[in-house]
């Protein structure tokens, strides 16, 4: 059994007068959100993290990651910063089949995309709830028995969970 896990970034500061989008850092509210992402995929065996590059995602990932036992292997990629679906879903599909556990660090719209068309087929209130919104530090659990990246199809998936800090505040 394999596992794919997308994580939006933590909430990101209003960009200051100048500064790239690129370069915006979270929040405190976005730290502590971090956090809530870090303890939510702490029970896994991350094997490896594909990671936007721009600085709310490092910063996103930097405190998740200090909630895991272990460090997986980490892919910081330039090419993940506001790709699209089509770009993310290739990432994932050139991951080895060596990699049993994966999570993608990205943003808006894409990763409330690429969730959509994972749950397409789904009519569980988890499904819905990712249709009606991806918030920032949203994440998706899915389960993938196949493993094999390479056949990445939401035939082969199923979403194990669902979640945002705020939704769990409502």
């Amino acid at each position: 059994m394999a596992t794919l896990c997308l994580l939006r970034h933590a909430k990101a500061a209003q960009p200051l007068s100048g500064q790239q989008d690129f370069d915006r850092p979270l929040t405190d509210r976005g730290r502590s959100d971090a956090a809530w992402a870090g303890g939510m995929l702490a029970p896994l065996d991350l094997d490896l993290a594909l990671v936007s590059a721009s600085q709310r995602t490092r910063e996103t990932w930097d405190i998740v990651s200090r909630q895991l036992a272990a460090q997986p292997a980490l892919a910081l990629e330039e090419s993940l910063y506001l790709c699209s679906p089509t770009q993310l879903i290739a990432r994932i599909q050139a991951v080895p089949a060596t990699m049993r556990s994966v999570v993608a660090v990205g943003h808006n719209p894409c990763m409330q995309e690429v969730a959509m068309w994972l749950t397409r087929r789904s009519k569980g209130p988890a499904s819905a709830a990712i249709r009606e919104k991806f918030p920032t530090s949203a994440l998706a659990i899915f389960d993938f028995p196949d493993g094999d990246w390479s056949r990445l199809d939401p035939e082969l998936l199923t979403l194990k969970r669902y979640g945002a800090p705020r939704m769990m505040d409502d």
